[in-house]
């Protein structure tokens, strides 16, 4: 081969080196780009089982407040109820005739 040989096939070879090396270049930053893209997706979906796990939270504590408030009030509700039978149970209660309680102490 000749010296002008070696020169053509040295710049063929220059040139398929650095379309092969832009092509890697362009793969790189494409694969980058949707690297980007997801870990911009995942960013978001942390955030937001973050916001709903404080959402939760904050919804149990409210759920337990009202379920103390519920208890409380039944309580209030069975003490009140009791008062009241209380009342009305003597207020109906029958009394026996003063005849009948003198016939059963004899």
């Amino acid at each position: 081969m000749s010296e002008k040989d070696l020169v053509l096939e040295l710049k063929a070879t220059m040139a398929d080196l650095s379309k092969d090396r832009d092509d890697a270049l362009a793969t790189v930053k494409t694969k980058e780009s949707r690297l980007k893209q997801v870990l911009i997706k995942l960013e978001h979906a942390t955030d937001d089982v973050k916001s709903t796990g404080h959402k939760i939270e904050s919804q149990n504590k409210e759920i337990a407040l009202l379920q103390a408030k519920l208890e409380t009030k039944e309580k209030l509700l069975d003490d009140a109820l009791i008062k009241i039978k209380g009342i009305h149970d003597d207020s109906t209660e029958k009394t026996e005739p003063e005849e009948i309680k003198t016939e059963d102490k004899e």
